[in-house]
C-alpha cells in the first residue's frame, strides 16, 4: 500500500514528467543554429533570383539543386572528406561546367544534344572564391575513373607535404572529395552550368 501511495504523490507532483522532459530535451549546438541561419539567409538572397542553385548539403549527404527556394532532385552522396586548411562554408560559383565525354564532330555533322551518358563519371570542380571539389565513383563500381582520382588527391598530397603548397600545386587550399555513383556524378555534371552558384554550410565540428 505505502509503494502505491509514494507513486501517486510523486505523480501527482509533476516529477515522472519532469524526468521525462529533462531527458528528452535534445543537446542544440549553438553554433550548428547559427551557421544553419547564416546559411538561409545567403540562399534567400540567391533564391530571389530566377537561376537554379546548388546546395552542398554535408551534414545530410546530398547535393541538392534547387530553384527559388524549391528543391528540383537531390543526388545522393556516398562519402564525403576534406582536405586542407579552412573552413569551406559560404558562397561560390562555378568557373566552369565538366568536359562532355563525346568525339568531336567534323564541320558538316549536325551536333546532337547533350546527354546524361555524355557528361564524366570522375571529374574535378573549381569555384571562386578558390575551392576544389572532385567527384568520383566509388572504387567497386567504376575501378579506372576511382584510380585517377584517387592518384590526383595522392598528387596533390605529395606536393603539398613535400614544400609545394596546395596553393602553388592547384589553386586551392581546401579541396571537398565527393564520392558520388557513376550515374549521380554524370546527373551532377549534366546540372551544372558556368557560373552557377554553389552554397556550402559548415562542414567542421
Amino acid at each position: 500500500m505505502f509503494p502505491l501511495l509514494t507513486i501517486l504523490v510523486l505523480l501527482t507532483a509533476g516529477l515522472y514528467p519532469a524526468v521525462s522532459r529533462a531527458q528528452a530535451t535534445p543537446q542544440i549546438d549553438p553554433g550548428a543554429v547559427s551557421e544553419a541561419n547564416r546559411l538561409l539567409e545567403q540562399e534567400l538572397k540567391v533564391a530571389a533570383r530566377p537561376q537554379v542553385y546548388v546546395v552542398l548539403d554535408l551534414t545530410r549527404s546530398l547535393v541538392l539543386i534547387k530553384g527559388r527556394g524549391i528543391e528540383l532532385s537531390q543526388i545522393p552522396i556516398v562519402q564525403w572528406r576534406q582536405s586542407g586548411d579552412g573552413p569551406t562554408e559560404g558562397v561560390y560559383r562555378v568557373l566552369a561546367r565538366p568536359p562532355v565525354n563525346r568525339p568531336k564532330a567534323a564541320p558538316t555533322d549536325t551536333l546532337s544534344p547533350i546527354e546524361l551518358d555524355d557528361m564524366p563519371e570522375a571529374y574535378e570542380l573549381r569555384f571562386d572564391p578558390l575551392l576544389v571539389i572532385t567527384v568520383s565513383p566509388p572504387a567497386g563500381e567504376r575501378f579506372w575513373p576511382w584510380v585517377v582520382a584517387y592518384l590526383r588527391e595522392w598528387w596533390i598530397f605529395l606536393t603539398a607535404r613535400f614544400g609545394v603548397t596546395a596553393t602553388r600545386a592547384d589553386g586551392a587550399n581546401v579541396r571537398l572529395h565527393l564520392t558520388l555513383s557513376a550515374t549521380a556524378a554524370q546527373s551532377l555534371a549534366w546540372s551544372l552550368t558556368d557560373g552557377m552558384t554553389l552554397l556550402i554550410g559548415r562542414t567542421l565540428p
